[in-house]
């Protein structure tokens, strides 16, 4: 979907309303994700994925330049909870999961595959796992496998080296596979759609 994003970010820079609404049901349930695990505070977390989009279509006619508009909304995301929020934590949130409380229910393959007892104890062992993760880890994953950003993408949102994430990405990888030596990688996307 990046050209197609690209597409429509460049149609709302012109005043396109549709467009707009195209970038919001795109991006925002993976933004209250991204922002349920930086902050607990889900109101904040809530007013700033709305002040946001709010920004984003007040300053429109001054965002032609933005290349990546997922990359744009990730870090100002980021950035608007970290000047915000009081603790300045990155934690796993206990209730972070908005397939109840702002979407519909989704009945896919992964829903099946977690109905699953086994698979869904291998997932709660990982969810364990990555709760014991130093926060910075935890976000540098959680950016990886589960938006899919690249290593030089994260360093931008998290302000460090791509050298430092991978540092970060292998320490965390080490100590879960530590814990759990043969979970497959593919359970990382899946831990972040179905935290407990």
């Amino acid at each position: 979907m990046r050209l197609e994003e690209q597409e429509h970010w460049n149609e709302m820079c012109k005043g396109n309303a549709h467009a707009f609404e195209k970038l919001y049901s795109y991006f925002a349930r993976d933004l209250f994700r991204y922002g349920y695990r930086i902050s607990t505070d889900h109101e904040l977390v809530q007013d700033s994925v709305q002040d946001l989009f709010l920004h984003l279509w007040n300053k429109r006619h001054d965002l032609e330049q933005v290349t990546s508009p997922r990359f744009y909304l990730y870090r100002s995301l980021r950035n608007k909870l970290i000047r915000s929020s009081e603790t300045n934590r990155f934690v796993f949130s206990d209730d972070g999961d908005l397939s109840d409380q702002w979407f519909p229910s989704e009945k896919d393959i992964e829903t099946s595959w977690i109905s699953d007892e086994s698979n869904r104890i291998q997932l709660s062992m990982l969810h364990e796992a990555l709760q014991k993760l130093p926060v910075r880890q935890q976000e540098a994953i959680q950016l990886r496998y589960y938006h899919d950003f690249s290593a030089e993408e994260i360093g931008r949102i998290m302000n460090i080296n791509q050298q430092s994430v991978r540092n970060l990405q292998n320490r965390a990888m080490q100590q879960l596979r530590s814990e759990l030596p043969f979970f497959p990688v593919s359970l990382l996307t899946l831990v972040f759609c179905f935290s407990a």
